[in-house]
């Protein structure tokens, strides 16, 4: 990785995509490939630029811990994405921008098993589970559960609510899983007991950071 220097890890125009470090790291390259490929995410020049430059940010550490992203542990990946932006921009390479973050808890999250978001400061736990589950199956989890609550009277069944589409999608992260059927009693009295922080103040896709 070192060899192969930051122009090639960040893929920009110059880059040589027939150098020889390409295969050495190909087992390192393979799952984060695979991570951006399965992303909800608009497939914009913006967007994909922020992709790519996460799996430079990944491969850079893993050359500089000399340890493998699967190995890490939750505080070395609270470390990288910074509680906040602006520890993230002091622990990241100079050249990283405000829209990676996102895109690297999406990275933690499924090559990390990475679960601890409370501890990272405010974020859009919609936007992030649309992006790692799909917008449309989120979405249409969130309408069932709105249907059963309006039948009940209650306000959170209302369209224009925007609670309850960020606790179900702290529960879905939570459980790992999109789908409601999965949720189970262990996973509410581990809510309960742990009380994460469901903080979204000032909450935009340009101030938290994990939009």
């Amino acid at each position: 990785m070192n060899e192969l220097g930051v122009r090639n890890l960040r893929r920009l125009k110059d880059h040589d995509p027939s150098a020889a470090g390409w295969r050495v790291i190909r087992r390192l390259l393979g799952p984060l490939e695979a991570v951006n490929a399965a992303l909800d995410s608009p497939s914009t020049p913006h967007r994909r630029r922020a992709m790519l430059d996460v799996i430079a940010v990944l491969l850079t550490r893993c050359a500089e811990t000399g340890r493998t992203f699967w190995g890490w542990t939750p505080q070395e990946w609270i470390h990288l994405l910074g509680r906040n932006q602006t520890e993230f921009h002091q622990h990241g390479p100079g050249w990283v921008t405000d829209e990676v973050r996102p895109y690297l808890a999406a990275h933690a999250y499924l090559l990390g098993s990475f679960n601890e978001f409370h501890r990272l400061g405010g974020f859009q736990r919609l936007t992030l589970s649309w992006r790692i589950f799909g917008r449309d199956r989120v979405n249409s989890e969130i309408a069932r559960i709105r249907a059963v609550l309006a039948s009940w009277g209650y306000q959170l069944g209302r369209d224009d609510d925007t609670l309850l589409p960020m606790v179900v999608c702290q529960l879905l992260l939570l459980n790992r899983s999109p789908h409601l059927e999965d949720l189970d009693t262990s996973l509410f009295d581990r809510v309960r007991r742990e009380k994460p922080s469901l903080s979204v103040c000032g909450e935009t896709p340009d101030r938290s950071g994990l939009a």
